[in-house]
């Protein structure tokens, strides 16, 4: 399985999709986009359905780009990396984790070390939960 992310002067955000081993579309996410409804419609409809068939519609464009995601982070790396584990909920961590779509999953993760930079001192790291509730890597 491979994942790309489709972003574009167009729209903001990015639209995810999955790809199984023989480039065939088995899944995609546009709940990180903002798209208009005529995109939307585009993306059900007239989006090829072959990895090679979209590279090759998206290769002449001059707003959109397709990239493979390569990373991989799963609910451990980030509860380690993270490392509140004394005031945060794992429990409660988790659960929102799960309902995150894999690209904030990713942002999240990516972001912490520059969250990190961010506090003042004496002011305390949020717990875990309300860092992934808070969404900080959209600001």
């Amino acid at each position: 399985m491979k994942t790309y992310s489709l972003t574009s002067t167009a729209f903001e955000g990015e639209v995810l999709f999955d790809f199984d081993d023989q480039g065939n579309l088995v899944k995609f996410d546009t709940s990180a986009a903002t798209l208009s409804q005529n995109q939307q419609m585009w993306i059900l409809k007239q989006m090829p359905k072959h990895l090679a068939h979209i590279q090759k519609v998206l290769g002449d464009s001059k707003t959109a780009t397709l990239t493979e995601i390569k990373q991989e982070v799963t609910f451990d790396m980030f509860w380690n990396r993270y490392n509140l584990k004394d005031r945060s909920s794992k429990k409660r961590t988790i659960a929102k984790w799960n309902r995150m779509n894999r690209a904030d999953q990713i942002r999240a993760f990516n972001h912490i070390a520059k969250y990190e930079l961010t506090l003042k001192p004496g002011v305390d790291k949020k717990y875990a939960e309300s860092y992934l509730n808070a969404e900080l890597w959209n600001n």
